[in-house]
């Protein structure tokens, strides 16, 4: 039996076989409404791809379901930056594929197969995530209890949950992959900032970007990797004064990244760079800034943060628990919590629409993962095993909390954006009824 002990032992089977898994169960979530995959702002994500490939013409694509701008020509412009698409091509192809070969026009491009390929895409995105911050972890010698204790925290307690296996078109999924690879990769540019660790940052941090703008905010990280004092930022601008060359190969790979997006606004509105959600609100799009909506981001019923993903705090306590831990980045960490929080509760829509919980903060997971991390350890070292097993317990009723509300999210009747749309003590019930019936 020595095969099957080291089979148990052996972390990366574990993880190829959560792909199969997650896959089957999301392809059970999506089977009744295929079409919802690429559906709203999914399709803007997506559009790009059968404008190229399918219509063969960018001025040619129709409005569809998603919230469609128009140049002076009339011609829709999506909004939706192409960083999601990146991700989609394979997948798009291999449908386009298997339509072509069973004579399938290419102008239905919302069928079943593109459906089903988006969300595999989707899926695949979040256990690549998944995988690179295990990589991460264990390369800052957390064990391997802790190691997969926090990724189940991370993916099951979180609203990340949900767009892996319902709303795998939107942008999230796509993001924490690639937040995920770069938490594994900045040690790897700080110890050899070689052209090749310089060229594939630039990759990552311009790839960022180009799937959500204000991923902007968490990329701070990278400048601030291991810095936890001023002497250390201090130390930081030097060597990057010393290593100047290697920051513009940086920055030229982060620019080959969004030029693509660049050439379709050039194309489509004249402008080489495009503010595209620009008086989505009907008046300033940032109307609370001088008065965010704090308290409702993160706990308000409709999509409040803490509500829905209740062990996002535990990340957040994490941060303060460890504050003094260069290697977890507690300090910058909760610095980025803070600034996104204030911008998230600035915007004139400041619940981010119809979501599941708040669907902003879910590609943070990946760096919220360090410090969630440093917090299961501390748990794990208490002395007292009642106060230990307590907390455990409490942690795995709430990472079933979220993984039920999420289910319970799509059965719930009504709507889940706009001004009807609140808890009222019938859905209260409703929800609380339901939370343990399978």
């Amino acid at each position: 039996m020595k095969w099957f002990r080291s089979i148990l032992k052996n972390d990366v089977f574990f993880l190829l076989l959560l792909l199969p898994l997650l896959a089957n169960y999301a392809k059970g979530r999506v089977s009744e409404n295929l079409r919802g995959v690429i559906w709203s702002d999914c399709e803007g994500y997506y559009s790009y791809l059968p404008a190229v490939f399918n219509i063969g013409d960018v001025h040619k694509l129709p409005e569809g379901s998603m919230n469609a701008r128009k140049n002076d020509r009339g011609e829709v412009v999506i909004k939706y930056t192409a960083g999601v698409s990146y991700f989609q091509l394979p997948f798009f192809l291999g449908a386009r594929y298997y339509c072509d070969t069973h004579g399938i026009e290419r102008s239905d491009y919302f069928n079943r197969h593109y459906s089903r390929a988006i969300a595999l895409a989707g899926v695949v995105a979040a256990w690549l995530g998944l995988l690179f911050l295990f990589k991460a972890l264990k390369n800052l010698d957390f064990s391997r209890l802790i190691t997969w204790l926090t990724l189940i925290v991370v993916f099951f307690g979180t609203n990340l949950f949900h767009y892996t296996t319902k709303e795998m078109g939107m942008s999230h999924a796509y993001s924490f992959c690639l937040f995920a690879v770069l938490l594994w990769h900045l040690p790897f540019f700080y110890k050899n900032p070689n052209w090749r660790n310089s060229l594939i940052l630039g990759v990552l941090c311009g790839w960022i970007v180009l799937i959500r703008p204000t991923n902007i905010v968490p990329l701070l990280l990278v400048p601030l990797y291991n810095v936890d004092s001023f002497a250390a930022l201090s130390a930081r601008f030097r060597w990057f004064g010393a290593i100047w060359q290697q920051l513009l190969a940086v920055v030229a790979a982060a620019l080959v990244m969004v030029f693509p997006q660049m050439l379709y606004w050039r194309e489509m509105t004249g402008k080489w760079l495009l503010y595209s959600y620009g008086g989505e609100g009907q008046q300033e799009d940032f109307r609370y800034w001088n008065h965010p909506k704090i308290a409702d981001v993160l706990f308000d019923v409709q999509n409040g943060l803490f509500l829905y993903s209740p062990l996002v705090l535990l990340m957040v306590l994490g941060m303060l628990t460890n504050w003094r831990k260069t290697a977890l980045q507690s300090k910058t960490l909760l610095f980025i919590f803070v600034v996104s929080t204030y911008i998230f509760a600035s915007w004139w829509a400041w619940w981010f629409g119809g979501a599941f919980g708040h669907r902003s903060y879910v590609e943070l997971y990946a760096f919220f993962a360090l410090p969630t991390a440093g917090i299961l350890h501390q748990i794990w070292q208490l002395r007292s095993a009642f106060v230990k097993y307590s907390l455990l317990a409490l942690i795995a009723f709430l990472t079933f909390y979220s993984v039920r509300m999420s289910i319970l999210y799509t059965k719930l009747p009504g709507p889940w954006d706009g001004a009807d749309w609140r808890w009222n003590p019938e859905k209260i019930l409703w929800v609380w009824e339901h939370l343990f019936q399978f």
